[in-house]
């Protein structure tokens, strides 16, 4: 029994598995989000089957999220890492930086507004104070 045990922790502590399940694992968990759920579910009660194209595009454009930053984790690459090496220019290397940024604060100010409302929904806190 014990031996099985080793057997299966040497399996998941192998570096090259680490390395494609790390990167897979936070593109999964950041498409099935519950806000993301909720949006599906709410765009379906109101669109019934006419916005299912959606799904399946957002769906193929996970999956091949997903393989891609496996492969960068097979590599021992991480995104930045890549940039800097593609785009050689300081000034290229900045202005990506720069939209990837303004691409994470627009995410945030979305779940941000969010929690707002729902404060509001759920216990009458006005939309300022819930700032």
């Amino acid at each position: 029994m014990l031996n099985k045990l080793k057997s299966i922790l040497k399996f998941f502590s192998d570096p090259k598995l680490l390395l494609f399940m790390g990167s897979g694992l936070i593109v999964s968990v950041a498409y099935i989000d519950p806000g993301n759920w909720g949006t599906d579910i709410s765009g379906g009660a109101d669109f019934n089957y006419n916005l299912l194209w959606v799904v399946w595009l957002a769906c193929g454009m996970a999956m091949l999220f997903q393989y891609l930053s496996g492969k960068l984790g097979i590599a021992g690459y991480s995104l930045p890492e890549l940039v800097k090496k593609k785009l050689k220019k300081k000034w290229l290397v900045l202005s990506y930086w720069v939209s990837a940024e303004i691409a994470i604060l627009a995410t945030d100010l979305a779940e941000f507004l969010g929690i707002i409302v729902a404060l509001n929904l759920l216990f009458g806190i006005p939309l300022l104070w819930g700032t």
